[in-house]
């Protein structure tokens, strides 16, 4: 039974995976290249990184107040905690998979997998609030002309990707996102 719904889950994990993919690749016209193979299967798309610069962001005086703004308000501390916190979750659902419900390690890993997903999901969005709270510390300090152009040298440097594939793979929100949400205020 459990070995069933395990199946079940995974086709269906890898279809939503494949329809977020095409829905991506339609929608910002670029090649996913061998990445976009690999976030398919399971296991292997929690270890894929997902390329986000097309070159290296240069360091201005708005990134420089962004960083300053993610250490005074102690958002590294923070990420750690949370991801300790996750692992401790992800530590217990696995014994308890292994020893209450006695699993092949093989299928309770695969359980944990899927569900990481949901979890995933929420620490990216998490870490979204911090990268808008530290915009909005450095448009605080440097103000609006600055913080334009910063995000605009950030769109031309990164891959341009779509909201929900950014939410489902990358810890920083995209760059028109940040940027409508530090300008529109």
């Amino acid at each position: 039974m459990a070995l069933g719904i395990l199946v079940v889950l995974l086709i269906l994990e890898f279809a939503l995976r494949l329809f977020l993919e095409i829905r991506e690749r339609r929608a910002t016209q670029i090649r996913g290249g061998v990445f976009a193979y690999l976030r398919l299967v399971p296991l292997l798309n929690d270890i894929t990184p997902l390329p986000e610069s097309r070159r290296e962001v240069s360091t201005g005086a708005f990134v420089e107040v962004h960083e300053k703004a993610h250490r005074d308000l102690r958002h590294g501390v923070l990420r750690n905690l949370l991801k300790v916190i996750l692992l401790c979750f992800a530590v217990g659902f696995l014994l308890f998979l292994l020893v209450r419900c006695e699993m092949p390690w093989w299928c309770a890993v695969l359980y944990l997998h899927l569900a990481a997903i949901p979890f995933r999901l929420f620490f990216h969005w998490y870490c979204w609030g911090q990268e808008y709270e530290a915009d909005g510390q450095a448009f605080k300090v440097l103000g609006k002309k600055v913080a334009k152009d910063a995000m605009r040298e950030l769109a031309a440097s990164e891959i341009p990707y779509t909201p929900l594939f950014a939410l489902f793979y990358r810890e920083h929100p995209t760059a028109v996102l940040r940027s409508q949400k530090l300008l529109n205020r």
